[in-house]
């Protein structure tokens, strides 16, 4: 990873150290694109684009036509008074100022704690302070402030953090523009101190709502925002959530929002220090098996049958399913004129398949090309030698009797135990749509961790990375919500293929699936990404590796210029899931340009 911003940046050093230290030896991250969390310019970018002067001035002489109140939740213990500072003067110095400040004092002892607490309240009538007689742990500590509270909307704010000026006009704007929103969040960075001011860096650009992602981790964090009536209505949270109780209370009042809104502007500023996770993710070790709490209990509110697995990253969790009833898969197989690769396609699925409720479907282009055996016993569909890639496989679906379907090609195999069970147990949470593998090339490179689909390009996200490489926020560890997938190993349900008039044959590669994975968003259906299933090609990664300029043979040209005709006007509307902050003409998740 490339040097940068001097010996200053030891803490974030550390944070990279532990966030990439399971990459392989023989990787050098100093040869991938630069990321936003790496980006040295970082800091002059944010600079040039918070809102200052002018922006803010006429912020505060707006109104708006419904002025919610936010309350501030704010547990103190032990706070430094500089921390304390900049935290409250950040909140109470909002150009929006609708709002409360409930400061709960931990620290009875502390007297100039308490000194400095009293002159905030006697400052300003919006500040509410709730002294406890000792420290009970975050979570009761929390819960005395909820009791306090009396805004319509509550903020979790932590102690030695602050947050921009704009903040409640942005969350207050958008609340205007769609009264259903019920939680929402913001785009965060990293701050450490630096010649009496602040150093902006690594910034948490942050997709819209995606519910799977939040189930392998808390990436909504801050600056989390809760509609009143959802607190009020959850289960009380106690002391086993300390660390992550957060995490806890976003899984739940996720499940029951009717919309959550994610701001994609940099409003909150988490502060560098030892005792942070945001430096140090053990120094709360006791997280970690609260955050296993907390996902254990939104399972359960789903009836999902899962084991919870480690990741690699700390604070970052997979699931592995368990699939029973008789839910049955169809595998849909485009085979080539290669009599030999088919068998051999065929031996290692049924050597390596352990999923009995399965149907496998050749689509070959005669019959001469099958093993004998399967001929015999299996099922195949003859097409043309010249017929297209989703001509092959709408044709094997129309064969299928599934409840899901499988497509890939002969020339593809899994490399990760039970693909068939976890890419069938991820499909059948309550309206997935479509959910796909990671792609990699023979080399063991990535091909592709989900598609974006931006003014500037239609695009597969990390093409070109080692397979073991955590990506921008570790995401490529994590369960990602994405506008498509690619088309190798894709499982989609029967009825939801068909209710979206199957695959349009015009297409010649996985642009075809980003056309198929918006007709499913269109209905209604959410879109997958899974890191616990690999599937590889047998073709080799190009050795123009990170070169965003080009597009590869799969996102041609053609299919492009296709696609547009289809969805005019699409694409300059930008994809959720790739945050508008990012640069929209790169697959490596950089920052946009000045």
């Amino acid at each position: 990873m490339k040097r940068y911003l001097g010996d200053k940046m030891g803490m974030l050093s550390k944070l990279k150290e532990r966030c990439y230290a399971f990459v392989h030896a023989d990787v050098h991250p100093e040869f991938f694109p630069i990321d936003a969390w790496t980006d040295a310019r970082y800091a002059d970018w944010f600079e040039r684009h918070r809102a200052k002067g002018v922006d803010l001035a006429n912020q505060r002489g707006s109104r708006f036509s419904w002025e919610p109140t936010f309350s501030f939740i704010v547990p103190l213990y032990k706070t430094p008074l500089p921390y304390l500072r900049d935290m409250a003067d950040s909140v109470l110095g909002q150009t929006y100022g609708n709002l409360e400040l409930v400061l709960i004092n931990a620290s009875p002892e502390d007297s100039e704690l308490k000194a400095a607490l009293q002159a905030y309240a006697k400052l300003d009538d919006r500040v509410k302070l709730v002294e406890l007689e000792g420290n009970r742990g975050i979570t009761e500590n929390t819960n005395c402030g909820l009791a306090a509270a009396e805004g319509d909307f509550v903020c979790f704010l932590d102690h030695d953090d602050f947050i921009e000026s704009d903040t409640l006009f942005e969350y207050a704007s958008a609340l205007n523009r769609d009264s259903s929103i019920d939680v929402l969040y913001c785009d965060e960075d990293m701050v450490m101190e630096d010649r009496g001011g602040f150093r902006h860096l690594s910034p948490l650009f942050k997709p819209s709502f995606s519910p799977e992602l939040l189930l392998s981790k808390n990436y909504i964090m801050h600056l989390m925002t809760i509609r009143r009536s959802i607190v009020n209505g959850m289960p009380a949270p106690d002391a086993r959530y300390d660390g992550s109780q957060d995490y806890n209370m976003l899984l739940y009042a996720t499940s029951q929002a009717r919309k959550v809104y994610g701001v994609q502007k940099v409003l909150y500023h988490w502060r560098i220090s030892d005792a942070s996770t945001a430096t140090n993710p053990d120094s709360k070790p006791y997280s970690r098996r609260s955050a296993r709490l907390a996902i254990q209990n939104q399972l359960k509110r789903g009836s999902l049958d899962a084991d919870i697995i480690a990741s690699g990253v700390a604070s970052l969790y997979n699931l592995w399913f368990g699939v029973s009833g008789d839910q049955k898969i169809s595998v849909v197989v485009r085979c080539g004129c290669e009599r030999l690769a088919v068998a051999r396609f065929v031996e290692w699925f049924e050597q390596t398949n352990s999923f009995d409720r399965c149907e496998l479907i050749m689509v070959v282009p005669n019959r001469g090309v099958l093993p004998e055996e399967f001929v015999a016993q299996g099922s195949y569909v003859i097409a043309s030698e010249d017929q297209r890639l989703f001509e092959c496989f709408n044709r094997g679906a129309r064969s299928a009797t599934g409840d899901y379907l499988l497509f890939m090609d002969d020339s593809c195999s899994f490399l990760t135990p039970e693909p068939l069970e976890q890419l069938i147990g991820m499909c059948s949470l309550r309206g997935i749509g479509a959910v796909a593998p990671k792609t990699l090339y023979a080399d063991g490179m990535t091909k592709c961790f989900g598609i974006a689909i931006t003014s500037k390009r239609i695009m597969p996200l990390y093409r070109g990375y080692p397979d073991d490489f955590p990506g921008y926020q570790c995401n490529m560890r994590a369960f990602q919500n994405c506008s498509a997938v690619g088309y190798q190993g894709l499982v989609t349900p029967a009825k939801a293929f068909f209710e979206a008039g199957g695959f349009d044959e015009r297409f010649e590669g996985d642009v075809g699936t980003a056309d198929y994975c918006l007709r499913l968003r269109n209905l209604g259906y959410r879109i997958v990404q899974t890191p616990t299933v690999k599937v590889e090609c047998e073709e080799k990664s190009p050795r123009e590796r990170y070169d965003n300029s080009l597009n590869a043979l799969d996102f041609s040209e053609a299919d492009i210029a296709y696609f547009d005709e289809k969805w005019p006007g699409l694409r300059s509307k930008g994809d959720p899931y790739f945050n508008k902050n990012l640069d929209q003409g790169s697959g490596y998740f950089q920052v946009a340009s000045f």
